[in-house]
């Protein structure tokens, strides 16, 4: 049984600088490169918070697809996706935020395609990260 409330850590060092990286980890996992995007007038080369952001989204969509499958007894050969964030500000409240996610989920070879579907918008209902999101969110979904 599940139980409530769960927490997650994720821990970080850095030096000053907006051109050095940084490397981030949670647990006993291997740390991962960070560094502000060029977008931020950063150098890129790692991970950007906002990469990170879009990448908790997607996996957490898949996570929820699997396990769901599993439960249901549904196989598929890959799911495969990508998630593109707009950031932006906002005049009113002269802050920038994320305005909009935009999720494209593809499911390759479901043993069952209707069921899959039924799956895919329940995960997409379910999915934690993004229910905690408060943008505009568009998911587009293929399975097959």
């Amino acid at each position: 049984m599940i139980k409530f409330p769960m927490k997650f850590e994720v821990a970080a060092s850095a030096k000053s600088g907006i051109q050095s990286s940084w490397s981030a980890h949670a647990g006993d996992l291997p740390p991962i490169s960070c560094a502000i995007p060029l977008e931020f007038n950063g150098p890129g080369k790692g991970y950007s918070p906002e990469d990170l952001f879009g990448a908790s989204i997607l996996n957490c969509l898949i996570a929820i697809f699997k396990v769901y499958c599993e439960k249901q007894q549904v196989s598929f050969s890959e799911i495969k996706g990508k998630v593109i964030l707009t950031i932006d500000r906002a005049p009113s409240e002269n802050i920038i935020s994320v305005t909009h996610v935009d999720a494209h989920l593809e499911v390759v070879g479901a043993t069952d395609i209707e069921k899959a579907k039924k799956i895919m918008n329940s995960s997409v209902k379910d999915c934690i990260i993004s229910n905690s999101i408060k943008a505009g969110k568009t998911f587009h979904i293929i399975v097959h």
